[in-house]
Parts: structure tokens; sequence; C-alpha cells
């Protein structure tokens, strides 16, 4: 569904002249190979085949091609013992939606990739319009890390460790400034009082209701959890 592809679906399948029952067994039963497979690389995908899996394959971020890879490799071989479990997947998938990026020229979602950052130092270029961009602030709240979009809200799974996959009503939302758009913040929609600490080591009570500002450095003391504002 994300590759709009079939993992198996690569060279092999365009040497198949008879898509018959026997083939199939063989492709995806007897002899399956993930077409991305590190160690095996047979069942490469095939340019103007599978343009697809090619194209979608490069856009995710490391975190999300080594899962796919995990699941169809070690467990296809051994699925007793290496099979994604359920919880894997909903947590790389919302790890996933936490790290959309919006390109600032043509609006394309495109994904914060922190693997790809230690190894070259900045995100690719859209994969839409092939321009640079600048990825907005993020906040690191334990092991989550969301960008902070024009749009992005918080949940009870990101700063509740009792209520993971918990996105039934937002806790927080990105907004601008009333009376200066260029001044962006993050709005408590929680009945809890946060407690910020700023670079500058101010202390401040944000209220249900009120906002603190999206600045380096920010912490935010949301009770169960802290989180840093990240630029």
């Amino acid at each position: 569904m994300l590759m709009v592809h079939h993992p198996l679906e690569g060279k092999k399948e365009t040497r198949i002249r008879c898509f018959d029952l026997p083939a199939m067994n063989r492709l995806y039963g007897e002899e399956p190979l993930f077409i991305f497979d590190p160690e095996d690389d047979s069942n490469r995908p095939v340019l103007g085949y599978h343009d697809n899996a090619i194209i979608y394959w490069q856009i995710y971020p490391q975190f999300l091609r080594d899962i796919f890879t995990k699941a169809f490799t070690d467990g296809i071989h051994d699925p007793e013992n290496s099979r994604i479990r359920e919880t894997e997947w909903r947590a790389a998938l919302a790890q996933l939606r936490d790290a959309i990026v919006y390109c600032g020229n043509c609006g394309a979602e495109n994904f914060y990739d922190v693997d790809l950052l230690k190894r070259k130092a900045r995100l690719n270029p859209c994969w839409s319009c092939q321009k640079l961009f600048r990825e907005p602030p993020r906040i690191r709240i334990e092991k989550h890390i969301v960008m902070l979009n024009y749009d992005t809200q918080l949940f009870p799974h990101h700063i509740d460790p009792q209520s993971a996959f918990d996105f039934s009503e937002p806790i927080a939302e990105v907004n601008p400034h009333p009376t200066n758009p260029g001044v962006w913040g993050l709005r408590n929609l929680s009945h809890e009082k946060w407690v910020t600490t700023s670079g500058d080591g101010s202390i401040k009570d944000v209220e249900p209701g009120q906002s603190v500002r999206m600045a380096k450095g920010t912490m935010i003391n949301f009770s169960r959890t802290k989180g840093e504002i990240r630029v």
C-alpha cells in the first residue's frame, strides 16, 4: 500500500512468460525474494516495469525501509520468531505520521529522516519539485520526534506513556500568534497546566488555552513527560 507495489514482484516476475498457478506459487511461496533484499539483488525492481517501487522506496525514511526489509527477509524465512508484530507496525506508522514535512515550494509531503541527516547533514530535495526545503521546528518527547508544521497536533499518544496510539483528542496544536503571524506557538488544548523553561532559564506556566512560543531550547513539562523544542 505504501509503495503502491508488491514486495516480491521484481526482475523474477518479468521473466515469467505464463503467470499461471505454478509460477505464482514459485514467486510468492516457494522462492520468495524481497525486491530490496540487502543480501541478494537478483529480484530488484526493473525500471519501466516497477517504477512505483523504485520511486516510493526512496521517498520514505530509513526507519520505515528497515521495518519493511525485516518483514520481507527474516520475517518470511523465520515467521515464528521474526515477523513484525502489529504493535511494531503501528509504532512505525505513527512515527511516519510525525515525520511529515511540507515542502515550502510546492507543498508536497516529505519526511524527516534522522538517519539521512546523520549521513548527509541535510534532507534530500523535495521528491515532487526537486527543490531544497527547510524543515520546520520539531519537538522531542521521550522517544517521539514530531515535526511542528502549521497543522501539527499532539495527542495523548505523544505525552502519556500509558496512552500509546491514543489519537482520540488533541492536547496541543501549532498556531500563529494572534497579532504577529510570523511568530508561531504551541497551544495547550489539554485540561492541565504546562510548565515551560526557555533557553535563558526563565520558567513560565502555560494554562489551558494559552500558547508557548516555539523557540529553540524551550522545555515543556507536560506533567507525565517532558519535551524539548528544537529548530
